[in-house]
């Protein structure tokens, strides 16, 4: 009987511990002032990114069906009808058209610098505050690292101030952590960023490739005449 009781007892597994769950505000102040800036950089990162998701939406980036009213009018030399149908359409790719559009009415010659100079605008316009997205994710990361460099220091001179009294392993532990928070919180912040920079930045660059298959697809269509195709004699 004494051995099934030592046998059992032996089996008996230690209940396991569970770390405590912290709230937003509990983070901020376990992790020190550089969790400030980290937290700052996680709203703007988020005010970029809805922002400039509604402007793509707005943009209506995937209704193309006003493209084919342009082309037939061009075709047909209207281009009165052509410019109005570009006015009517939200696509960027629009006013770029409306540019060529005019540009074909007035001075041929001038097509393709008008289609580059509006082209241009257009997508400075989209790509407008992303450069911010990026900056964020690079630094997000190094204010971290700066809060655990930081921290570590702190709780080594804490240790160098105990001098050779007894240090417990769980005032170390914790001094550690807290200084490693911060780390991981600015990559928490950097990759979501990150992935966010890529995703606009791949959008940006479809409308690009857009833009130049409109502009193409117009031309291609639209009347000749002399003064596109004049050489000048030397």
């Amino acid at each position: 009987m004494t051995t099934f009781l030592v046998a059992a007892s032996t089996n008996v597994t230690p209940p396991t511990m569970t770390p405590p769950i912290m709230t937003l505000y509990e983070l901020l102040v376990q992790g020190g002032w550089a969790m400030i800036p980290i937290y700052a950089c996680s709203i703007v990162g988020v005010g970029v990114f809805v922002q400039k998701l509604i402007e793509l939406r707005q943009a209506d980036l995937r209704s193309l069906g006003w493209l084919a009213g342009v082309i037939e009018h061009v075709e047909a030399g209207d281009y009165a009808s052509a410019e109005r149908v570009c006015r009517s359409a939200r696509h960027p790719g629009a006013r770029v058209l409306e540019a060529v559009v005019y540009a074909l009415n007035v001075r041929p010659s001038q097509v393709e610098a008008e289609a580059k100079r509006v082209g241009s605008q257009q997508l400075q316009q989209l790509e407008r505050n992303l450069a911010l997205l990026s900056f964020l994710a690079q630094i997000a990361p190094l204010l971290g690292l700066l809060g655990t460099v930081v921290g570590m220091v702190e709780l080594f001179m804490g240790l160098q101030a105990a001098g050779h009294e007894q240090l417990a392993v769980g005032d170390l532990a914790s001094g550690i952590w807290k200084a490693l928070l911060t780390t991981a919180a600015g990559l928490t912040v950097a990759v979501p960023a990150l992935a966010a920079y890529a995703f606009l930045t791949s959008r940006v660059d479809a409308v690009r490739l857009q833009f130049a298959d409109m502009v193409q697809r117009v031309l291609f269509r639209a009347p000749e005449t002399t003064s596109m195709h004049e050489q000048v004699e030397p």
